[in-house]
């Protein structure tokens, strides 16, 4: 009886290591909606937040933006990182993403956010 009393201990202390628990991802979302405006030059700019709403911190946070013609053809891609680069859970940081695409031929644009996860 002795024996299996040590043994729950040691399984218990094991399993409440932070080593064996489950491993913390970030889940990056945009807040709000992107404000897409035209700039100086006439081209197109992309603004917004992204918030790390998971349970582990986030780096390099990077957010692709693809721009379409009327046609549905991609004219342009860029990218920009959040300010902060990285998010810890929680944080939010705003982005800006300056293009070369004129604003008058953008009948359309996607984007993607892309991040590593902290190890």
């Amino acid at each position: 009886m002795r024996r299996l009393s040590w043994l729950l201990i040691v399984v218990f202390l094991i399993s409440s290591c932070s080593i064996f628990s489950p491993d913390k991802k970030a889940d990056c979302v945009l807040v709000g909606s992107v404000t897409v405006q035209e700039d100086f030059e006439g081209d197109i700019k992309f603004l917004g937040e992204i918030r790390n709403q998971g349970d582990g911190k986030a780096l390099f946070v990077k957010i692709d933006f693809t721009m379409k013609n009327a046609a549905g053809s991609v004219i342009g891609t860029d990218f920009t990182y959040v300010n902060s680069t990285d998010l810890d859970p929680g944080a939010t940081s705003s982005f800006e993403c300056w293009t070369e695409t004129p604003f008058a031929d953008v009948a359309s644009w996607d984007y993607e956010i892309t991040w590593t996860d902290e190890d």
